[in-house]
């Protein structure tokens, strides 16, 4: 079994690869370093990140350097690795980006194009709407709710609350009613 052979020779740090040839990383640092990093950044679009991949890559290449076939020139080999640690940084960020977002901050955004007039009225009529259901009798909400929630219809409803279809009808229409006659207050 051929044993690793790293060596610092006249300054140089060689490498043999599998085959037998040697690969000089410090040459390799110097052809590629730049290239490699504009390359690098392309992907991750932070050059802290990017100059990380790049470091990776070259220890990543010390370390792999004996089982680098020869099948190609180094320089593909080298940005090969990048590539791959690239994407492994980019995967890294983009899970720290994703955070479950509360529902307090979600009510904080704010659409530009909304007219904020409008948006007042809406919530206006939405507050009435809901303090209007809230002061109905109990079987009425119920009734009403179950054919708003667009799950049952009349005749599911009137099932589930063992009471006549047209009972149901009858409170969903009255409900509407006040709700309209609220709204146009």
């Amino acid at each position: 079994m051929m044993e690793k052979a790293l060596a610092s020779t006249e300054g140089k740090l060689v490498n043999k690869n599998a085959t037998g040839n040697t690969i000089d990383l410090n040459q390799l640092y110097r052809q590629h370093h730049h290239h490699l990093l504009r390359f690098v950044q392309r992907y991750v679009r932070n050059a802290e990140d990017a100059e990380d991949v790049v470091q990776n890559t070259f220890m990543e290449a010390m370390r792999c350097a004996d089982r680098f076939a020869g099948l190609s020139k180094p320089s593909t080999w080298l940005f090969g690795i990048a590539l791959n640690l690239a994407r492994n940084q980019v995967r890294r960020n983009c899970a720290h980006m994703h955070e479950p977002i509360d529902d307090a901050l979600l009510d904080q955004i704010v659409d530009m194009h909304a007219d904020p007039a409008h948006l007042v009225e809406m919530r206006q009529i939405a507050n009435k709407v809901e303090a209007l259901l809230e002061s109905l009798p109990r079987d009425i909400r119920a009734t009403f709710e179950a054919v708003l929630d667009g799950e049952s219809t009349y005749e599911q409803a009137a099932e589930q609350l063992h009471i006549p279809v047209g009972t149901v009808r009858s409170r969903v229409s009255r409900v509407r009613a006040s709700v309209r006659a609220e709204c146009s207050q």
